[in-house]
């Protein structure tokens, strides 16, 4: 009997491990929700996950005594990621003083304390900078960006729904703009900036005319998470330790690095 009974009871936490789309036995890991962000969030030909955010992660795990994943999500189900537990955090350049459909993002999320500085960009053609010289000039025009990103609610005021393509990420964007498949991308400055002009969009170029909101990284957590606290105090003990700008060095991030306890929404 009580063979049987003890049976039971690992099937039913199986069961509940299951239903919340996680481990039991995870306590131990910070599972953080990512897309490709090159020089933030990347994979090297070992498959060892670097950049800025990467090897963030890594130092506040080391202090919180946790291991940490990168598990590689779709941007525009990132609430959804978050909420059923498949995730513990979204930490990919995430944009606290913005909105999705409307509403604040800091109405959707816990955020922690903001820890870099950023804008969205206009991407085009070098060869078609002369055309783009304001936000007007962008009506009726063809964008990419990446699905539920900052990017795309800024495109959303420049031009009609029906002429946004949505990415699965920002790095896949670019091909749309260099095909001519689009006329503009809507992206992180901090991402174009390593980008244009580069590699294979050496024809490519950020719109310096055009510039939009300042905006701020930071990162999500479920609300009512108490990782959000014990995140925080890591994040100020990076910052005391000089690590956290050590790593902003590597990455020439340093000038963009800021802490903020306070975030204005």
């Amino acid at each position: 009997m009580k063979k049987i009974l003890a049976l039971l009871v690992a099937v039913a936490m199986l069961t509940a491990c299951v239903l919340t789309f996680s481990s039991c036995n995870d306590e131990n890991t910070l599972v953080c929700g990512v897309t490709l962000f090159e020089n933030m969030n990347e994979q090297d030909e070992n498959g060892n996950w670097i950049g800025f955010e990467s090897e963030f992660a890594i130092e506040v795990g080391k202090i919180l005594g946790m291991d940490v994943e990168f598990q590689i999500i779709d941007w525009d189900q990132k609430y959804n990621e978050l909420n059923s537990g498949a995730i513990d955090c979204i930490w990919n350049g995430f944009t606290a003083n913005s909105s999705d459909n409307g509403i604040k993002r800091s109405e959707l999320v816990d955020f922690s304390y903001g820890y870099m500085l950023n804008q969205q960009c206009v991407v085009v053609k070098t060869a078609d900078l002369a055309k783009y010289t304001d936000v007007s000039s962008l009506s009726g025009k063809k964008a990419a960006v990446e699905g539920g990103s900052a990017g795309a609610s800024y495109a959303a005021t420049f031009t009609d729904a029906d002429k946004i393509v949505k990415a699965n990420n920002q790095i896949s964007a670019f091909p749309e703009l260099r095909s001519g498949a689009v006329d503009f991308l809507v992206v992180d400055i901090i991402l174009a900036q390593n980008i244009c002009g580069k590699g294979d969009y050496t024809d490519i170029s950020i719109v310096d005319s055009i510039e939009l909101e300042s905006e701020i990284y930071a990162i999500g957590f479920k609300r009512g998470s108490e990782l959000t606290d014990k995140v925080n105090a890591a994040i100020k003990q990076l910052e005391n330790n000089g690590k956290l700008m050590e790593i902003a060095e590597k990455y020439d991030f340093e000038n963009v690095l800021q802490v903020m306890e306070e975030i204005e929404y």
